[in-house]
């Protein structure tokens, strides 16, 4: 890999950490003060609404100058958003809504730039391996740093545990600007292609939009549902902290795994495998919402994730490079984290809509089958993709 890709690595590494950090316990912290599920989902509507829309600007922004400057904006906006908790504390609650949107405008922002930039300073011939060492770097961090944020709220008294975290989080995220520095692209100096945003494109692309889509129904919103029901049935930040760096440790090992054993020609089979454990894990929890299926659950998910979805990143870019759109690499990837977020916004409504008009008492139970199966159905499209094995 190319030093930038690197130095890329090094800013995605320090994001997972003060997101490790913090993301899981924003979650925890909000639910301590409100006790509510449909509070927290409203807070995670916002972010699909507003991610969406900082997509498209962000991407006018990278084509006008280059991806550098989305970055840049992106960290600031987080450094913002944590500052903001900070200074308002416990009464975050009141501004549910507009934590909501500003994480979704930081996400839209740095994402944006992330996923421009790794296109960038890879190719088909190493963006397996980027992807690799991506996932085994988030799983890193991630393993680290939930059980010691946990670790610091549980040994601090009141809610100080959590701002002494979120203190930390900022910090990164300012050492994050400073790297960034390092970083030299071109400036593109192009035009924002809008019909290319809209447009269904090629066809394997248009298969992917549907692929990407019907992931994003469960997608983020089960990580935040099961870290809630993992809280919600220990009433500790270290038992959440333990599972979460369990998950990590095992995820972390499947990513260096799946980069070793799944070559072009194996993606398929690899796909396939993942979509029906990622399915198999999520049975107990439909007969009973418990300590010991939550355990499964993050065992099983942890292990065949990575064989879902490492292919899925870098179909993104592989199709451009196939279909000879490396062009619009910009306009592409906001075309497919449009259908992501729609995915997202679609299970959340449905969610906040069940939890306050269907009393009953394995409502969630339910919800929880929905979104699990969804990347069983993924497969369908998968098999209509053509560059598999490219």
């Amino acid at each position: 890999m190319s030093k930038q890709a690197k130095i890329l690595l090094v800013i995605s590494g320090l994001f997972t950490l003060a997101m490790g950090l913090s993301n899981v316990f924003v979650n925890i912290f909000l639910w301590k003060k409100s006790n509510s599920f449909i509070l927290i989902a409203s807070y995670q509507l916002m972010h699909h609404i507003f991610v969406p829309i900082t997509f498209i600007i962000a991407g006018w922004l990278s084509k006008k100058k280059n991806g550098i400057w989305s970055l840049r904006i992106g960290i600031f906006s987080f450094i913002i958003f944590f500052s903001g908790i900070l200074l308002l504390r416990e009464s975050i609650t009141d501004y549910i809504y507009i934590f909501g949107i500003l994480f979704g405008i930081s996400a839209g922002f740095y994402w944006l730039s992330f996923d421009v930039l790794t296109f960038d300073f890879t190719s088909t011939k190493n963006r397996d391996t980027f992807n690799g060492f991506y996932g085994t770097i988030a799983s890193a961090t991630a393993s680290i740093a939930p059980i010691s944020a946990a670790y610091i709220i549980e040994s601090s008294q009141d809610l100080r545990g959590y701002y002494i975290v979120f203190f930390i989080s900022l910090v990164l995220f300012i050492i994050q600007i400073i790297v960034s520095f390092f970083i030299k692209t071109e400036t593109y100096s192009t035009e924002l292609a809008f019909k290319k945003i809209l447009k269904k494109n090629t066809n394997d692309w248009c298969n992917f939009r549907r692929l990407i889509l019907t992931w994003g129904l469960r997608d983020v919103v089960i990580i935040f549902l099961i870290t809630i029901l993992i809280y919600k049935t220990t009433g500790s930040e270290i038992a959440l902290g333990k599972l979460t760096f369990i998950g990590a440790i095992i995820a972390c090992g499947a990513n260096l795994l799946e980069q070793k054993i799944i070559k072009p020609k194996k993606r398929l089979v690899s796909m396939h495998v993942g979509a029906i454990f990622l399915f198999i894990a999520i049975i107990g929890l439909v007969f009973e919402i418990n300590y010991t299926f939550l355990v499964i659950y993050t065992i099983i998910s942890s292990i065949f994730s990575p064989f879902f979805l490492i292919p899925i990143y870098s179909a993104t870019f592989n199709i451009l490079d196939y279909c000879g759109e490396e062009e619009y690499r910009i306009e592409y990837i906001i075309n497919k984290e449009i259908m992501l977020d729609f995915g997202r916004l679609i299970s959340t409504t449905i969610l906040i809509l069940l939890l306050s008009f269907v009393q009953h008492d394995r409502t969630l139970n339910y919800f929880l089958l929905f979104i699990g199966s969804a990347q069983i159905i993924c497969l369908y499209f998968i098999r209509k993709i053509k560059i598999w094995d490219k």
